[in-house]
């Protein structure tokens, strides 16, 4: 079933085309980075933060003193791939994660076949204080797993967009009898308009790459008119990004070649392939990109316009955490590492990079603290 078009709000900036947050005057002039710490310690599976020293996307200090903010209190005690967006209204922030703990078995077999259906969710007027957390339920039973959850803002239907990574069961297969291998990773939707209720899930991308391969951890922006996906492909594990007019357009069976002439279209595979990732090695393989409009004034730009990716790259892809890689035009799929200018946090996993005000990264420095990444590229 093919879905409506949506509006054409890019949901990290609430207002296109501006620095503006809306229903205020302030400007976007700094970031904050919300992401999970790694398996190997029983607290990093849970929510940490960090904030950009001024207007740099490049430049970042933890908060909490690298300690997680928030933990969970349902499912399976785990929390990763965070995501966090400002409301239509700019009045609150949503955050949602996936329900979702490897520690310490490091097994992400099981997890597909009959892992978490649901999204974990909280709200925030302010970056500080935050809503009690929030279990909902929004796969289907045939579905083994629910990850990566992210969210756009459909003005034409004053709605949000959500996205998530499932496999899918037949119905006559029980749960316990499921194999992961047997399936592959569906990208599916659902519309919302509190975070509280969801409709029922869609179909979005449905493409096998390989026996229990597919497509995952799809991130969006809109410029122009213009919807860009970029989407870990399991069979490189690489993102590739699309484009497209239409944000619900679905794929089903073969990704789209750059001469689709409807839905999505290739604007580039394999993103940042051999390029430094800052650790002293090469960019092969990542996963969890997230895809934000550098600021206005932001000084690792030089003030020009930009857009800055930045892609996973965990040890078990043969690296330790996030690299960042930019490009000043999204149509050219050429996208250049920076990671060995760049001042990380000290362990960013698959999370979201969010401008913020100046004022609000004030608010959350002052709250939580802030300090220097033990690990660091520059001086």
């Amino acid at each position: 079933m093919t879905l409506i078009d949506s509006g054409r709000t890019d949901a990290m900036r609430a207002r296109p085309g501006t620095d503006e947050v809306p229903g205020s005057d302030d400007a976007l002039a700094a970031y904050l980075f919300v992401y999970f710490a790694g398996e190997d310690t029983d607290d990093g599976e849970s929510i940490h933060l960090a904030v950009s020293r001024g207007n740099d996307a490049l430049r970042w200090d933890d908060l909490n003193g690298g300690r997680p903010v928030l933990t969970s209190v349902h499912g399976t005690r785990g929390l990763r791939d965070p995501f966090i967006l400002r409301s239509a209204e700019g009045d609150r922030f949503f955050l949602i994660a996936t329900d979702l703990k490897v520690y310490p078995s490091g097994s992400f077999a099981a997890p597909q076949e009959t892992g978490s259906r649901h999204l974990e969710i909280w709200e925030s007027t302010d970056l500080v204080t935050w809503s009690d957390q929030r279990h909902v339920e929004v796969s289907g039973p045939e579905a083994g797993n629910t990850w990566a959850p992210e969210a756009h803002y459909d003005a034409a239907r004053g709605e949000y967009l959500v996205y998530w990574a499932s496999n899918l069961y037949d119905a006559g297969v029980p749960a316990a009898e499921r194999v992961a291998t047997d399936s592959y990773n569906r990208m599916l939707c659902a519309t919302t308009r509190d975070f509280r209720t969801f409709s029922t899930p869609q179909v979005w991308v449905d493409v096998r790459r390989g026996p229990g391969l597919g497509m995952i951890d799809s991130t969006v922006i809109e410029h122009e008119g213009v919807y860009y996906r970029a989407t870990k492909d399991e069979a490189t594990m690489l993102p590739r990004l699309e484009r497209s007019v239409d944000l619900r357009a679905q794929v089903h069976g073969e990704l789209p070649d750059a001469d689709a002439a409807t839905g999505w279209a290739l604007v580039a595979r394999d993103l940042g392939l051999g390029q430094a990732n800052g650790v002293g090695g090469a960019f092969t393989a990542g996963e969890g990109p997230t895809i934000f409009r550098a600021n206005d004034g932001d000084v690792s730009t030089g003030g020009r316009p930009a857009w800055y990716l930045f892609v996973d790259q965990p040890s078990y892809h043969g690296g330790r955490g996030y690299v960042p890689f930019v490009t000043d035009d999204l149509d050219s799929g050429v996208w250049t590492s920076v990671a060995d200018r760049a001042q990380l946090p000290a362990s960013p996993r698959h999370g979201t990079v969010l401008p913020i005000t100046a004022g609000e990264a004030a608010r959350v420095r002052a709250a939580l603290g802030a300090e220097v990444p033990a690990r660091s590229a520059v001086d």
